[in-house]
Parts: structure tokens; sequence; C-alpha cells
């Protein structure tokens, strides 16, 4: 019996021995696999880690490049040599702290890799202090295929000299990038004719002084007026923020008896209507005949105005205008602004 006992025992001792060993086991082997997902967990979270701090790190690097940059030098460099070979004309804007800038024309005279050479008549009381200022060069390329492509780019003026017959030589540093866009200024659209809500016209007489204030009233009745579906003695063709263009048919050249020249100047009242304020806008501009021109189909007269001086009703007197007596110069950022909208208007509309 009592080896029965101690026989049962000993069983009951080698079955929790080899349960607590099974136990053991697979204990072990538990934490052995909880450990290796644990690490591999730990790895993918690394992973998940940097591939989120480089994404961050790459979109903030990441500038956005327009598609219409040219940054290849080479490109840089044979887009300037073709515009020197066509001796195209160059015009060099000067950065000032205030909005006006004073532009000169100039004509692009040698290309290298670091700097390129530049003539300019224009230029009068040259000085030391320009080295080191930056300058807006816009300029444009002719090509059959596509026309004519208008170019800017930005650059630092590294040298300044000049010769005796007047002539300006500046230095330019390369410039790194070109942008392919016009001066605002440049920047003309045929505007819808629901938007042109009037146009006048006076012959400005000789010697008209663009100081104090002037009384409109003493010139009596425009010479040509546009008004919609009532009078189409002139119409306007296009306009940017440095001018416009207007048509004068045959018949009211002949009835009015005009005859236009380059110098003449044009005073001209102008209504806009501007969709995103639902207001009239108005205008009083002092012009300069610059491109005037008959067509030889129909024989009307197309006139390129310049915008030279602007007026404002006066305050004190609101039947009187008072001239604006700073020149209008490169454009009037009114007029430019409403012209860039309506361009948009029509590019997202039209896809023009």
């Amino acid at each position: 019996m009592h080896d029965f006992i101690f026989s049962a025992s000993t069983s009951s001792n080698n079955f929790f021995s080899q349960i607590g060993k099974s136990f053991s086991a697979s204990s072990f082997r538990t934490e052995t696999a909880l450990f290796t997902v644990y690490a591999l967990l730990l790895i993918v979270a690394i992973l998940i880690a940097v591939i989120i701090f480089m994404w961050f790190k790459n979109r903030k690097n990441n500038k956005y490049i327009p598609q219409d940059w040219v940054l290849h030098p080479s490109h840089i460099a044979n887009t300037l040599r073709i515009a020197r070979d066509e001796h195209e004309k160059f015009e060099v804007q000067f950065h000032s702290n205030g909005e006006k800038r004073r532009s000169t024309s100039c004509l692009l005279t040698d290309v290298s890799k670091d700097v390129l050479t530049i003539e300019c008549s224009g230029l009068t009381n040259l000085q030391s202090s320009w080295v080191g200022k930056d300058v807006d060069c816009y300029f444009q390329v002719h090509k059959v295929s596509t026309g004519s492509t208008f170019f800017m780019f930005t650059t630092q003026i590294l040298g300044v000299r000049g010769y005796a017959n007047g002539t300006a030589i500046l230095t330019l540093q390369t410039p790194v990038k070109l942008e392919q866009r016009q001066k605002r200024a440049s920047l003309r659209i045929s505007p819808p004719q629901q938007y042109i809500m009037g146009l006048a016209a006076w012959i400005a007489p000789d010697g008209i002084s663009t100081k104090g204030t002037l009384d409109i009233r003493q010139w009596g009745r425009p010479v040509l007026t546009y008004l919609p579906e009532k009078s189409s003695q002139i119409i306007l063709d296009n306009i940017s923020a440095g001018g416009t263009k207007v048509r004068i048919p045959r018949a009211e050249m002949r009835k009015c008896d005009l005859d236009f020249k380059i110098g003449d100047k044009l005073f001209l009242l102008i209504d806009l209507w501007d969709p995103d304020t639902g207001q009239r806008v108005r205008y009083w501009l002092l012009c300069r005949v610059q491109n005037p021109f008959i067509d030889f189909v129909t024989h009307d007269a197309e006139l390129g105005l310049q915008f030279l001086f602007t007026a404002q009703p006066d305050k004190k007197n609101t039947a009187e205008l008072r001239w604006i007596e700073e020149p209008i110069g490169t454009g009037l950022d009114s007029i430019g602004n409403w012209v860039m909208r309506r361009h948009l208007e029509l590019y997202r509309e039209k896809g023009i």
C-alpha cells in the first residue's frame, strides 16, 4: 500500500513537473513571439516616421516652378543671343522705393556666362551708386511659327560707364531665370462691349497745362462719342494700363474733318463697368497719339494712344477737374488691375 502511495505520488510529481515544463516552454515561446511582434511594430513605426519626415522635408524644400519659366543656363543664353542678334529692344526698369519706376530702352550687345552688356542712349547723370541695384528687363523674341514671345528677368547692375556720345554702358549679371510675361502696362485686352459704358474725346489744345484745375465745360461738346446703342463715333478696340487703341469710322473722320499725326493730344473720358464692385469707373485721361493708322480695307482711322496724365473731379467744385500732376509713366495701376481681372475672366471662360 505504501509503495502504491509512493508510486502515485511520484507519478503526480512527474505529471506536474511535465506540465510546468510545458507551461514554461509555452510562456517562453509566447514571450519570444510577443518580442518579435513588438520589434516589428517598432520597425514599422520608425519607417512610417521616417517617411513622414522626408515627405514634410521635401514638401518644404520643393518650390512650385511655373511652366513658363526658363531655368536652364544654356536655354537662357540662347534666348538672349537670339534677342541680341535680332536687335530687339530691351526695356530696363530701375527698382525704386516708390510706385513710380524709371525705365529706359536699351540694346543688348554681349552675352556671356556671367555678365550681359547693354547700351542705353537715353540715360543721363550716370551714378556709381547704381552698382548693386536691381533692374527689371523686358524684351521679346520673334519666331515664325509661334509669333512673338515676351520675356522678363530681374538682375543686378555690376558696372556703369559712359561714352562721350552720351551712350551709357551697363554691365548686368546674367539672370538665373527668364519669365515668359509682359509688363503689366503692356498687357492689353479687347473688353466685352457690355463693360464699355461710354467714351468721349476732345482735341486737346496746344500747350495744355497739366497743373491746377480744368473746366471741361469751356471745351464745349466732345468731338467724338460712344454711347451703347446710341452713338458709335469712336470705338475702344483695346486698353492697357499704359494706353488704348481707338477706331474712328471713315464717315466720322470726314464728317468731323479730322486728321491725326504722331504727337497730337486727345483728352478722353472713359467709363468702364467693374463687375467686381458692380459700379461704373470713370477716367479722365490726357493722351498722346502714338500710332495713327488708316485701315486699307475699311479706311477707318486707328489711333494708338499713350496715357500721359489723369485728372479727377475737384473736391471743392465737382464741376471742375483737378490734374494729378504726377505723370502716369509706365501705366495706371487701377486700369492695369481692371485689365488683368478681365483677362483672367476670359481665360477661365474661354480658355484664351
